[in-house]
């Protein structure tokens, strides 16, 4: 017997109604003055992050360029780690990533760097840190083993907030050091992203109907979103905004080491960094795209991983206790939620 539907309350909708026209239509906007006199209402980029909001410059159409890729041979290097959890001891957790480093002169790869590694967490926060040192470890050693001005793509945003420990932020400032004296530019590609408008839209969402309207079936790319003296110490890279390829509906946030922006152009970064894709699959880097796809650990992988671990364990006498303690967790998160079909 099927369930009657139930209706919304009225009330609710009328709210969110009212609350949507304040995102999309009514809610504080920036109203500039033309010079013969019109008024133009014009949204301003905003993002928050750790208790601090940071407010960006009104969006101008002007600002709002084609994108023409730009072909190059310089080196690229691209950085990613997944993490998967080997086992769970209850109170922390042994975790194991694969950190791929891929090396490419425009869009031939040079060079790869696989690496292992294990970790022991207590939380998601911390595991989460974990994750980004290993990324930075990966990118800081692919930095010394290369040569040659080029970029470092990295899947994040470039920031290194205060919740992070210091040794955790001297290491990205190494790298961003490192790369820097190398004439490496560091470039983030975040897979999500907090900016919006004082409106309460999304940035990228307003740009793609603002281009669909004036750069229709184009690349484009818009820069600046933020004054960099406004900025705090902690994000070290600026965000534009960009769609790399005529062919794909997807639009980037794209983080920029701002100490790069003093050294080359912004529309001269982004130009070479569309030219990095595969024809196959627009609108993404391919070197972010592979190194990836190549730092996936499958369940058969993460399998003989545990296999591995344990013979090692097993000559340090551990063996037994670690696996006493994960059936003691499987045991009584069983005896609390009973089976998980």
């Amino acid at each position: 017997m099927e369930e009657p539907c139930i209706s919304f309350e009225r009330a609710d909708i009328e709210l969110l109604i009212e609350k949507l026209r304040r995102i999309y239509e009514e809610r504080r906007r920036y109203v500039q003055t033309t010079l013969d006199g019109r008024i133009v209402v014009k949204p301003a980029p905003m993002i928050e992050l750790f208790g601090r909001v940071i407010r960006g410059i009104p969006i101008d159409d002007s600002k709002l360029r084609v994108l023409e890729p730009k072909p190059h041979r310089k080196l690229v290097i691209a950085v990613d780690a997944s993490v998967k959890v080997l086992f769970n001891l209850g109170t922390s957790r042994i975790v194991v990533s694969k950190v791929i480093a891929l090396a490419y002169r425009g869009l031939k790869r040079v060079k790869c760097l696989r690496m292992k590694r294990l970790g022991l967490v207590e939380s998601k926060a911390q595991a989460g840190e974990w994750l980004l040192r290993v990324e930075y470890e990966a990118a800081l050693r692919a930095l010394r083993e290369l040569n040659g001005s080029g970029y470092l793509l990295m899947d994040r945003g470039l920031l290194t907030p205060p919740i992070l420990r210091p040794s955790t932020r001297e290491l990205i400032s190494r790298v961003e050091r490192r790369a820097l004296a190398t004439g490496v530019i560091v470039i983030g590609i975040p897979k999500v992203t907090k900016l919006s408008l004082d409106t309460g839209e999304s940035v990228l969402s307003y740009l793609m109907k603002l281009a669909e309207k004036r750069l229709k079936d184009t690349a484009w790319y818009y820069y600046p979103l933020f004054k960099l003296e406004t900025l705090p110490p902690w994000m070290f890279g600026t965000p534009a905004i960009a769609r790399l390829s005529e062919y794909s509906e997807k639009v980037l946030r794209i983080d920029i080491a701002k100490r790069a922006l003093m050294r080359l152009d912004c529309e001269e970064i982004l130009r070479e960094l569309s030219f990095l894709q595969d024809p196959t699959t627009p609108g993404y880097p391919y070197p972010l795209r592979a190194v990836h796809e190549e730092s996936r650990i499958s369940d058969n992988e993460a399998e003989l991983d545990k296999l591995v671990l344990l013979e090692e364990l097993r000559g340090e006498g551990l063996k037994e206790k670690l696996l006493v303690n994960v059936k003691s967790v499987s045991f009584r998160e069983k005896a609390l939620w009973g089976e998980i079909p």
